[in-house]
């Protein structure tokens, strides 16, 4: 589900206040905004200030930088914050256009030719900008399209770019029909959700992306703004955005190879395959991980991570490294059938200990010692 180079832009710059945070009162606006030729100068100031408040870890100074009166941004502008002060923070982005919405906001494309633009929203209160995000009443209402073949239904905030993204989906959809080796039921839609508001309280601040397992008839992937970027150009979708809508596809095709497999499968089996079949995860991004973070137990990656109020938001993301890496492994020492194989043979049972030795004529133990030696020798 997790973004990769998407990932860091939207940790940056989409993210909320942890829960011992005063929740900031509701600003009061300033009258309609007035675009200027410095209000993209402005920006790119107050993006400065968010970097070097994270860099230097003033949470005061982080706080005055976007919206607190809108919930679900403050959540996930929090987690961010306690992202950057473990890990640091690159430089801070540029901003590439800017353009009204509606009478108070500026939307604006946010980030980097290499990493590719963010569409984010500023107004200005008390005469200063500041990071928000629409209303769940002022994103235009529900719309619907079906273009290439893909259904769509969006936001009307969105209504200008609806071509972009159906272009991106029957580019992942073309890759994903090509996997399911000619075995698929519905074609899958792409449901766009503008904000961290319009995504829900229960959507991960970190999720990009997700598909409804084991529901086969439920055809609609479901895409987060902060996995969302633009080429240069604003045309085409980055190529990051085009794999993250293919990992999602994947897991639509696994329930269409086989309905509800997802929920019988090794948590690195479900998730690592979409992951590394959807080219989700930058070679770079895997050999960090691998060589320096300290590997899972076998236990831990077939059952996937323990969730809890303490666990460190990033660490869902260094799980899905290794599982790519275990499912690489899995093609280049077993063979691009042993998945499929794989799968067929958790439909009858759910033991690694049956499921193994059966199909790749190991044991566990002997799958798990081989691939921690291989991606050691691969990455490190």
């Amino acid at each position: 589900m997790i973004r990769p180079r998407a990932l860091l832009i939207a940790l940056a710059l989409a993210a909320a206040c942890g829960p011992a945070t005063p929740v900031t009162p509701a600003p009061v606006a300033d009258a309609k905004v007035a675009i200027t030729d410095k209000t993209a100068g402005e920006i790119e100031t107050l993006l400065q200030k968010r970097t070097e408040s994270m860099r230097s870890k003033d949470l005061a100074g982080f706080q005055s930088t976007f919206d607190g009166s809108r919930s679900a941004l403050r959540r996930c502008q929090g987690e961010a914050f306690e992202i950057a002060s473990r890990q640091g923070t690159g430089a801070a982005p540029m901003v590439a256009k800017v353009e009204p919405y509606l009478d108070q906001y500026v939307r604006a494309y946010v980030g980097s030719e290499t990493g590719g633009y963010q569409r984010l929203y500023f107004r200005r209160d008390s005469g200063r900008w500041i990071l928000t995000e629409p209303r769940d009443e002022e994103l235009g209402g529900d719309r619907a399209k079906t273009i290439n073949g893909i259904e769509l239904t969006y936001f009307g905030i969105d209504d200008d770019i609806v071509e972009v993204y159906a272009k991106a989906g029957a580019r992942a959809r073309d890759v994903v029909l090509t996997t399911l080796r000619g075995k698929a039921g519905t074609p899958f839609g792409l449901r766009i959700f503008p904000t961290r508001g319009a995504a829900g309280p229960t959507v991960s601040c970190a999720v990009a992306g997700s598909q409804r397992p084991n529901t086969p008839k439920d055809q609609f992937i479901r895409l987060f703004s902060n996995g969302l970027t633009f080429k240069t150009g604003f045309a085409e979708m980055t190529e990051s955005t085009v794999a993250l809508i293919q990992h999602e596809g994947l897991h639509w095709a696994q329930d269409q190879f086989i309905p509800g497999i997802s929920a019988r499968l090794d948590w690195w089996l479900a998730e690592g395959w979409p992951d590394y079949v959807g080219e989700s995860r930058a070679t770079a991004t895997k050999k960090q991980v691998i060589c320096t973070t300290p590997t899972p137990t076998f236990k831990q990656l077939v059952d996937g991570l323990l969730v809890t109020p303490e666990t460190l938001p990033e660490l869902r993301s260094q799980y899905y490294s290794f599982a790519n890496s275990m499912v690489e492994y899995l093609y280049a020492t077993f063979g691009s059938d042993a998945y499929f194989e794989l799968m067929t043979a958790y439909k009858d049972d759910v033991d690694p200990k049956v499921t193994y030795p059966k199909v790749l004529k190991v044991t566990p133990e002997q799958f798990y010692d081989g691939w921690k030696a291989w991606s050691k020798q691969r990455f490190c």
